[in-house]
């Protein structure tokens, strides 16, 4: 009934929810469940309620409702709490998706989602690993934020696609979609192979664009951008900045390279605090093709790689200037420094949509960075 191109988070959740409708599910990815050359990997993602938007607050109900009910044994997903930090400095443009302070506190009282505001001093009173945070810094606490184990809780999609009837097809690269005189959809898979059905929902991640033009001869434009984020070890007491004890921090501070900020987790399996300025990565042309070792790919031009070397050692610099403004118990330099990729659409707002004139395909992306 339905084939879905694009196995991460919002392929694999397409296929779940169409198998618990009881239709018949292929789902097809050119990778390995929860692999490392897209978005949806890693040791820990944020959840968070802080929108600009209520949408964005609705869609979060729904995801964590059904990330919970996969979380029965505990090993996907943990409530922290967070803290957005605000400089006393912004801008229109400052948070992007997640809202300037006065906006998201009055989202939070609409919604009737618990929250409150620290200064700097009761921010370190709180949570102590913040003891730096200078005195303009005021901290909207929010409780229900959390941290969800990314690969983790890829893999228990997968395998909850499995037990539910999907045929899930690891390393299975999808190379073009058609639709035929009957109505129905082919998927053309590499090798030669064919998948048939009724309905196609394509979610290619990084590789939005180019399967949304050469596909469907859609002009869908995005920024592919390979952002670099930071592990600082603790000095001492590296349980007090783990999850159980520290909050995921979101900070509108001037990072130097771009609009949006500064993000970071507690340690989760990595052990230490990760740390990584937001919107801020080298942008790629393609997903794939050429990209940087320096991006976290397999090398790219000459020209490229000293590009990409330039703003992941620009981008470590900030991450390191955050550390020393905010928590004096950290290392000053990180031991670890690793890449994932951001997909983002102007307005960085969701692709979620039937295609123009194939209307049995739905195309779906741009959730990454959001």
């Amino acid at each position: 009934d339905v084939i879905v191109v694009g196995g991460g988070v919002l392929g694999v959740w397409s296929a779940v929810e169409a198998a618990k409708q009881n239709a018949s599910v292929a789902l097809l990815d050119q990778y390995d469940a929860g692999h490392g050359k897209g978005s949806s990997h890693g040791d820990g993602r944020i959840y968070r309620f802080a929108y600009a938007e209520d949408l964005y607050v609705d869609m979060m109900d729904l995801a964590l409702e059904r990330w919970r009910d996969l979380d029965e044994g505990g090993d996907i997903l943990s409530k922290t709490g967070g803290v957005s930090l605000y400089s006393g400095a912004e801008s229109d443009t400052s948070y992007a998706s997640h809202g300037a302070y006065e906006g998201l506190r009055d989202l939070y009282a609409r919604r009737g989602l618990a929250h409150e505001t620290w200064t700097a001093d009761e921010l370190s009173e709180k949570f102590p690993q913040f003891a730096a945070a200078d005195g303009n810094t005021t901290a909207l606490f929010q409780p229900d934020f959390g941290v969800l184990f990314a690969t983790p809780a890829v893999k228990k999609a997968w395998a909850l696609a499995r037990q539910l009837g999907v045929d899930a097809r690891e390393n299975a690269a999808a190379t073009g979609v058609a639709r035929k005189k009957d109505g129905t959809v082919e998927v053309r898979v590499a090798g030669g192979g064919v998948v048939r059905g009724k309905a196609v929902v394509v979610a290619p991640g990084a590789w939005l664009t180019n399967v949304a033009a050469t596909w469907f001869g859609l002009d869908v434009p995005t920024e592919i951008s390979a952002e670099t984020v930071s592990y600082f070890r603790p000095k001492a007491d590296a349980d007090e900045y783990g999850y159980a004890k520290m909050p995921v921090f979101i900070s509108d501070r001037d990072n130097g390279l771009g609009l949006y900020g500064y993000y970071g987790l507690p340690i989760i399996d990595v052990p230490g605090v990760k740390v990584s300025a937001h919107h801020s990565g080298h942008v790629l042309t393609d997903a794939a093709a050429g990209r940087p070792a320096a991006a976290g790919g397999a090398g790219g031009t000459e020209t490229d790689e000293a590009a990409a070397a330039e703003r992941r050692a620009a981008i470590i610099a900030a991450n390191e200037q955050f550390v020393a403004d905010f928590f004096p118990g950290l290392e000053a330099k990180p031991f670890r420094n690793d890449n994932c990729l951001y997909t983002s659409t102007s307005d960085l707002d969701y692709v979620l949509d039937r295609v123009p004139g194939f209307e049995n395909a739905v195309l779906v992306g741009g959730g990454s960075g959001h």
